[in-house]
């Protein structure tokens, strides 16, 4: 008996490596890409690091190329793969929950021109939304050749409104999209995102009390801007590229849009506070920390570059604070341009984009927080278009993954996805 059982194990530990060694056999046979094994995740057979050569210029591939990072998370080339699409730095590997509710594969993309994902010379002409579809048509085809059937497209924020793009420009590459916290902008400096906020604060019984806690940060900036710049120095981050001021301003107007995307709003600030010290915590606080200074500027410069020429962004209401802003108010928004580099607005294909995503766009789940200031320009799919939108009322911007859904909007999401994939 006991070596009946010994050899059944053997059998199956010999049987999983031998799926692990396939699907490698499988990867060692694309020419385009290099290999490295990274930490398995829970529920996988094996997890890769993958580079990706990418054309600078898809349509000129004179220019030359760039390595462009994945991660392939390898459940069985049997099960459906997810496309989960950043919009930003890939870090490390990172599973989607709907990948472990669809028991699927997945490819976790990092965007060009972000991380590693970068030409060793970057011509900022190809940082743009069809150029990333073509990135992801580009993968797709690749892996379509070992992942045959089930593709869902996966993206939050600007790595949703990435899938919404590649959705847009290859229709049919796709099975299914999840579009998560995703706003179609077509203002490249929208200030009424602010409207919105100010309803919020007044249905949160905080108008006042806020408005009067950022004007207080703005009178006393002389006692509080030196706990920001020893909490800079702690970090061991510097400021060149703004200054210390303008950096302490920004934080300051940033306040209401980040207690509503990121926190819980009304309830993200002790309004209590005078003392300077205290004050900073509480800034820093409602901000989770976040200052443009030099090293988060250089990690997503390349998003100041696509705000900037295509997908536009929410922009201050400075004249609000006027008396108490001593910085150029061309300085007081949330994206700046990249020293050297200039760009040219246009709103051309987010407004195509937007028409087409709410007339035409087929077989996408939109997914939004009722609190999150993004949801003002998020999609409603108009009537006979195969699409469904979700808002979920309360929400932040990182609050609409699958466990913030009730069980009803649960079930109907995963349903309209188990029939569009087969």
């Amino acid at each position: 008996m006991t070596n009946i059982i010994i050899t059944i194990f053997l059998f199956f530990a010999s049987y999983g490596l031998l799926a692990q060694t396939s699907i490698l056999d499988k990867l060692k046979l694309v020419e385009k890409i290099q290999i490295s094994k990274v930490e398995t995740m829970d529920g996988f057979s094996g997890c890769y690091k993958i580079l990706f050569r990418q054309p600078i210029n898809h349509s000129d591939t004179s220019q030359g190329f760039f390595n462009q990072k994945l991660y392939l998370s390898h459940k069985n080339i049997d099960r459906p793969m997810v496309l989960n699409i950043n919009g930003y730095v890939s870090s490390s590997n990172r599973v989607n929950d709907w990948t472990k509710i669809l028991d699927a594969n997945q490819l976790y993309v990092e965007h060009r021109y972000f991380g590693e994902s970068k030409p060793a010379t970057a011509n900022h002409e190809y940082l743009n939304m069809a150029s990333a579809a073509q990135d992801l048509h580009a993968i797709k085809k690749v892996f379509a050749e070992i992942y045959k059937d089930g593709w869902i497209g996966v993206g939050i924020s600007k790595g949703g409104l990435t899938a919404l793009s590649y959705e847009y420009f290859y229709p049919e590459d796709m099975d299914a999209t999840i579009a998560l916290s995703t706003s179609v902008k077509t203002s490249k400096c929208d200030s009424s995102f602010f409207n919105f906020i100010d309803s919020l604060n007044t249905n949160g019984g905080c108008e006042e009390e806020l408005d009067a806690f950022q004007r207080l940060l703005l009178k006393k900036k002389d006692k509080v801007m030196p706990y920001l710049k020893n909490y800079l120095i702690h970090k061991d981050e510097s400021y060149a590229h703004l200054g210390l001021e303008a950096i302490y301003e920004i934080a300051v107007l940033e306040i209401p849009f980040s207690i509503w995307q990121n926190g819980q709003g009304c309830n993200s600030i002790d309004f209590g506070k005078t003392v300077s010290k205290e004050l900073f915590h509480e800034m820093k606080r409602s901000l989770n920390g976040w200052f443009i200074t030099d090293e988060v500027f250089s990690r997503i410069d390349s998003y100041h570059f696509q705000a900037l020429t295509e997908l536009g962004y929410y922009c201050y209401p400075v004249t609000r604070f006027s008396g108490l802003l001593e910085s150029d108010f061309d300085k007081l928004t949330p994206v700046h341009p990249i020293q050297g580099v200039n760009t040219s607005y246009s709103n051309q294909l987010m407004t195509q984009i937007k028409d087409w995503a709410q007339s035409k766009g087929d077989k996408i789940i939109y997914i939004s927080g009722g609190n999150d200031p993004y949801s003002k320009y998020r999609i409603v799919p108009s009537k006979g278009v195969n699409a469904k939108s979700f808002i979920l009322n309360e929400k932040n911007h990182n609050e609409v993954y699958n466990y913030y859904l009730d069980s009803k909007t649960y079930e109907e999401i995963k349903s309209l996805l188990n029939k569009w994939i087969k």
